[in-house]
């Protein structure tokens, strides 16, 4: 009697790993990562809480410290940029790469 507990907690216990895997998996393969060139102004930039955001194809895209000083809106308006974002997640998502178009 004891030994069948045990077996069926193990069963249970396999169960709930495979599946968590497989949720974790399923997650990670809805990240999205998009490449383009786009026209940045002031208006493209907002700031919250001190964090910057890129709105870019009506997402709020987090932008670094260091990418939103890389921006020189006086000179510049073109640049190319790798976001990310989660299809799962409305407003997720973050800029991985940014320079200047033609850079």
């Amino acid at each position: 009697m004891r030994h069948l507990r045990k077996s069926k907690l193990f069963v249970i216990f396999i169960s709930l790993f495979f599946i968590g895997v497989f949720a974790v998996g399923f997650y990670t393969l809805s990240d999205v990562l998009i490449e383009k060139t786009v026209k940045i102004d002031e208006q493209n930039i907002i700031e919250k809480n001190g964090e910057y955001f890129l709105l870019i194809d009506e997402r709020e895209l987090s932008l670094s410290k260091n990418f939103y000083d890389k921006i020189e809106f006086e000179k510049y308006n073109e640049y190319k940029i790798k976001y990310v974002y989660n299809r799962l997640k409305k407003n997720d998502g973050k800029v991985v790469m940014l320079k200047r178009y033609g850079e």
